[in-house]
């Protein structure tokens, strides 16, 4: 095993697609484990996360092509312990140099601060919020003044969001092809005119909205 080219062994590994049998394979030897998570792009994590900032830098600089981060704290209750903060995101972030692809469900304790954080990802092409209660337009008025590739936004229930500034940069930036908004009701219908000249280049089968119509 030993003796095998890594390209021929990097090969092998990516055809295996069983979480427990990377896991199995990885521990085989040192080398296997090292080529594993060189190849791993995308993690998700949630409760039960140790969020010690050694544990936490221990953890995604083991895998230094993540291009690919979800952290979901779905049915989350205290008894998990706390919740990722606006530091151990930024920490997360400083680790992934790869990041193009990161989505945030229930995250209650990272808020606009932690958001602002994005700047640093400037690969970053796709976001999804999802229940990001702390999160409002000056979180994402950063993104898009940050994050220049950004191609791909979610948002699904973030009811504080509500000023249209954030589109109206977006529309001028131009980089956007799929916005997704669903339960937001700090926007209307209507505020999505401020995307301007950007809203020709949406793909129209990807803009999806459920959102209030005022009257």
């Amino acid at each position: 095993m030993e003796d095998l080219p890594e390209a021929l062994l990097a090969e092998i590994i990516k055809r295996v697609t069983k979480r427990s049998d990377l896991n199995s394979l990885s521990l085989v030897s040192k080398r296997l484990f090292a080529i594993q998570a060189e190849q791993k792009g995308s993690i998700r994590v949630g409760c039960g996360l140790c969020l010690a900032t050694e544990a936490l830098v221990s953890l995604f600089s083991r895998f230094p092509n993540l291009w690919k981060v979800e952290i979901d704290y779905a049915g989350w209750t205290p008894s998990h312990g706390d919740q990722l903060d606006n530091h151990d995101f930024f920490v997360i972030i400083s680790c992934c140099p790869s990041l193009t692809d990161l989505t945030l469900s229930f995250c209650s304790q990272i808020d606009d601060t932690g958001l602002g954080y994005l700047c640093y990802s400037e690969k970053l092409t796709s976001l999804r919020l999802n229940s990001a209660t702390e999160i409002t337009s000056s979180g994402l008025l950063s993104v898009a003044v940050g994050c220049k590739s950004l191609s791909s936004l979610h948002l699904i229930n973030c009811e504080k969001v509500g000023s249209t500034e954030w589109l109206e940069y977006l529309g001028l930036n131009g980089s956007l092809e799929e916005l997704v908004l669903r339960n937001c009701n700090g926007i209307s219908l209507y505020d999505l005119i401020m995307l301007g000249p950007g809203w020709m280049k949406l793909h129209y089968s990807r803009c999806r909205s459920k959102l209030r119509r005022e009257r």
